[in-house]
């Protein structure tokens, strides 16, 4: 079993890498959300040793081939918009200043030193040094390398996160490492230069320090990894915030297991962190700036004012367009073109999805809540980390969607990205949903079923919507 494990987990490191490079190869440079941005930030530190505040942007030149290559790959027809021209010189980009050639669709396209401690572009940064003298599309792939390093050890994160999990069953940990594998846009925004890349390592070993505590019993070791990741995570990006309340419901589990609190007053507190958690993200977003502007395929759509009644038709078509628009870049929106998967798919994909959360919810019911069973079809330890990643996954959608609520507009769309710290939880309990659906005479189709339908979603994307948008 042992050596069989290691097979596998080698096949998984196989594909990922394989994969990875499909991506890198087909996506050219700059087409990756706000990859320019986070090049830019790194190059300043690590070849000009500037931080890259708004100051150093408007008087520092970005490479003198940046410009160049945008054009060589067709990143302006790619992305549909207008490249910045001098107002008498068409043939001249308007500036040599990054700040002003890159058009900003939403504040976080410009990296800004001040707003987080920038561990990823400061990571980046030695490396951006000993390449400064290579041709600035080297530099690129070379940078897109270290990303698909990154999401190769959260592969490998993932795959022993599973077996802590259900370590007499490696199918679990077959079927969340594969989601993570042929899950397009993963794979796509991953790949990048991108910091969110990073941080989902450090969410996933988070997770697996969280398991390792609770189903093998706490030792020094795995404090230290669970609370460094944490740490990281947290000053990293703030997609990962979700992990604190995540961190305050763990030491309430753990410390209700072993004071014996019946399970509807953990039932009532654990409501009570989860409501807390909702109300207070809403009242920081309110006394905030209000989120940013979201990402849309109609750049026409202007935003409406923000009304004053939560359930307003208003504010209800609001909360229904982004979380379309959040399903759509989860799935497959590509790229800085944003480049949407066919929506006959998407249609089909809404119905399996659906499927699958009843799946969750029979789940949940007959093996967390143990409804109808006579007997404990897992483990105390288990059932602990399973509720903990459940809450986990309210916690993020949490974090996403109250920005939306909190200004009743369109100010802040919820692409993939945002969602991807969640992602271990999130693909094991979408293999524990499905796996409910599967009626007991075919349970050794379960997995063949999983990894066929998980191929030809990842081949669909790739041939018939990404490749054919930028090379056809």
């Amino acid at each position: 079993m042992f050596q069989d494990n290691h097979k596998i987990l080698a096949l998984l490191i196989s594909l990922v890498v394989i994969r990875g490079l499909l991506y890198m190869s087909i996506v050219p440079p700059w087409l990756a959300p706000d990859e320019p941005a986070h090049f830019e930030a790194i190059r300043l530190m690590g070849q000009e040793g500037l931080l890259p505040t708004e100051d150093v942007y408007r008087t520092t030149p970005m490479h003198p081939d940046m410009h160049h290559s945008f054009q060589a790959f067709q990143i302006w027809q790619l992305s549909r918009l207008a490249p910045p021209h001098a107002p008498f010189d068409p043939d001249q980009p308007v500036s040599d200043r990054f700040i002003e050639y890159y058009p900003p669709t939403s504040t976080g396209s410009l990296i800004i030193a001040g707003n987080y401690p920038l561990v990823y572009h400061r990571l980046m940064a030695p490396l951006s040094a000993l390449i400064e003298n290579f041709p600035l599309i080297q530099q690129v792939y070379l940078m897109r390398l270290v990303s698909l390093l990154f999401i190769t050890l959260t592969v490998i994160v993932g795959w022993f996160f599973g077996l802590t999990l259900f370590p007499a069953r490696m199918q679990y940990a077959l079927g969340l490492t594969a989601f993570l594998i042929f899950l397009p846009m993963h794979l796509h925004v991953d790949t990048a230069i991108n910091s969110d890349v990073l941080v989902v390592l450090l969410v996933s070993l988070y997770f697996l320090g969280l398991a390792k505590i609770f189903c093998a019993g706490p030792s020094i070791i795995w404090l230290a990894v669970t609370a460094f990741a944490l740490g990281m995570a947290v000053i990293t990006k703030p997609t990962s915030l979700f992990i604190l309340p995540t961190t305050f419901v763990a030491l309430i589990i753990y410390g209700a297991r072993r004071l014996y609190w019946k399970p509807r007053l953990l039932a009532v507190v654990l409501i009570m962190i989860a409501a807390s958690t909702f109300i207070g993200s809403i009242l920081i977003f309110q006394l905030g700036d209000g989120g940013r502007a979201i990402s849309t395929l109609d750049v026409s759509i202007e935003q409406p004012l923000v009304v004053g009644n939560y359930f307003s038709p208003t504010a209800i078509a609001v909360y229904i367009h982004t979380v379309r628009w959040g399903f759509l870049s989860f799935w497959g929106l590509f790229g800085w073109a944003n480049i949407p998967v066919a929506m006959t798919g998407i249609r089909v994909l809404w119905l399996v999805c659906f499927a699958i959360g009843l799946g969750v919810v029979l789940f949940v019911g007959r093996h967390l809540l143990q409804l109808g069973q006579k007997q404990a079809t897992l483990t105390a330890h288990q059932r602990d980390i399973l509720l903990i990643l459940l809450f986990s996954l309210i916690f993020a959608i949490i974090s996403v969607y109250t920005p939306i609520i909190a200004t009743q507009s369109i100010r802040w769309g919820p692409p993939s990205r945002y969602f991807f710290p969640a992602l271990l939880p999130f693909s094991l309990y979408f293999f524990l949903g499905y796996q409910q659906l599967i009626p007991t005479r075919f349970t050794q189709w379960t997995l063949p079923l999983w990894l066929t339908a998980l191929f030809l979603f990842d081949a669909f994307a790739l041939g018939f919507v990404l490749i054919p948008y930028i090379y056809g």
